[in-house]
């Protein structure tokens, strides 16, 4: 039986519900505009290095009606977590557009939920790395990762992924989320305080093998590696 979890809410808790159809899925598109160079043949693609976003309806049959409003009140307007049975070691995350259902047959109805699907594929339930000297960190995915990296330490140091590096001030320990959209620096505390960052580009973990090195009073760094796949 297809189910998805919303947000931690799998929909086969309800009785009759099943997931009919999950959607047409898209693989991550490049983003960048095309220009028409003279002198070039055909056109020519400049990226920004991200990738676009895509809609994606999602169909389930359901017996009862109230179960209608009980999924459709599980999705928040933004950054929904989603499973699905056809994929169980992964995650997704979408925005909510619309929802509309119709009765199938005189005894259950269908519901259509239309998401828009961030571009990547996260494997799911990935283990945390942790340094306590320089090292190297694989990468298994198909596209960089925005890694959320915590340093555990005192004073001005640095750390280098790949060939990016970020300079701090650090007061026992500080969270870098790296995540577009995301991006903040967290104090000890868990508030965030971009102020510990002096200078330095948020770091991303390209795919492969890629070395992690650090300077200054770090005792520990631990690595939430975030690997995700174009599909």
């Amino acid at each position: 039986m297809d189910y998805m979890i919303i947000n931690g809410f799998n929909t086969s808790t309800l009785p009759g519900c099943v997931v009919t159809d999950f959607g047409e899925v898209s693989g991550a598109k490049p983003r960048g505009e095309v220009a028409s160079l003279h002198g070039v043949n055909g056109s020519y693609r400049i990226l920004d290095g991200s990738y676009e976003s895509y809609e994606r309806t999602f169909k389930f049959y359901i017996k009862k009606l109230i179960d209608i409003s009980v999924i459709v009140d599980k999705f928040q307007p933004n950054d929904n977590i989603l499973e699905f049975s056809y994929h169980p070691d992964s995650v997704f995350y979408a925005n909510f557009l619309t929802s509309t259902y119709k009765p199938d047959g005189n005894h259950a109805w269908e519901l259509s939920i239309k998401l828009t699907m961030q571009p990547f594929r996260y494997q799911k339930n990935v283990n945390p790395e942790v340094f306590t000297a320089p090292g190297t960190i694989t990468n298994p995915g198909t596209v960089y990762s925005e890694p959320i990296i915590e340093l555990e330490g005192d004073g001005d140091v640095s750390i280098t992924v790949g060939n990016k590096t970020m300079y701090l001030t650090l007061k026992n320990k500080a969270t870098i989320d790296c995540r577009q959209g995301k991006q903040n620096i967290y104090n000890a505390t868990g508030s965030i305080q971009n102020t510990l960052r002096k200078r330095g580009s948020f770091l991303e973990i390209p795919t492969g093998r890629t070395g992690i090195t650090y300077s200054g009073n770090v005792r520990k760094l631990t690595i939430r590696p975030n690997w995700r796949y174009k599909i």
